[in-house]
């Protein structure tokens, strides 16, 4: 008994049918590649900062200031409290202490002048202090004279400093006033309320 047709009349029928279906399916498959859009993962600038680097809260910073050793982060809002020359000034952490902060090369290309008063968007990084380190800032002017030199060696007892390489100031302090000029030692310290410039140690 013959099990098979000997025509191909039933095979073509059953083809006609897949064929169709399966060209539907790759229509449907070129057109969901064509409208497809890979999903977009939105970053926390508020927790990065505006330029991809880390940001701090002066809070924190503050609090520990050797936890962001050879660490490149931003702070918001740090107050100049006094200058020493045109290349430091202290700022104030924990338990009112002062806190020294040195400009480097690459920030006065900004050509901001700082001055006492104001507050400042710093970028920069937290480094050990050392006579070494001293020595290099009396050899490249950025410590002008022994009184100077006698204020920053305040910081030496802290053991580290924040080394800005970048800043923005604002137009005005908070008070809405002009800020105060302060072109050396002579400005107040932040336990210094004669204007000798050194703080309290």
């Amino acid at each position: 008994m013959q099990m098979f047709p000997t025509s191909r009349a039933g095979a073509v029928k059953t083809a006609t049918p897949l064929m169709i279906v399966c060209f539907v399916a790759m229509g449907g498959f070129l057109y969901w590649l064509s409208t497809y859009r890979p999903v977009e993962v939105e970053t926390d600038d508020a927790a990065t900062g505006e330029d991809g680097g880390n940001e701090v809260a002066f809070e924190d910073f503050a609090a520990a200031p050797e936890d962001y050793m050879d660490e490149e982060f931003t702070m918001r809002m740090v107050v100049v409290n006094s200058m020493i020359g045109d290349r430091f000034f202290w700022t104030q952490v924990s338990d009112d202490l002062p806190y020294l902060v040195h400009i480097a090369e690459e920030a006065l290309a900004d050509s901001v002048e700082v001055l006492a008063g104001r507050r400042v968007d710093v970028t920069g990084t937290v480094m050990a202090l050392t006579d070494s380190v001293l020595d290099v800032w009396m050899e490249s002017g950025a410590i002008r004279n022994e009184g100077d030199l006698a204020q920053v060696q305040f910081a030496e007892d802290k053991g580290n400093y924040l080394n800005v390489i970048r800043f923005e100031t604002d137009d005005e302090d908070d008070s809405g006033e002009a800020p105060r000029s302060s072109s050396g030692s002579d400005a107040p310290g932040p336990d210094d309320p004669e204007g000798s410039g050194e703080p309290s140690h």
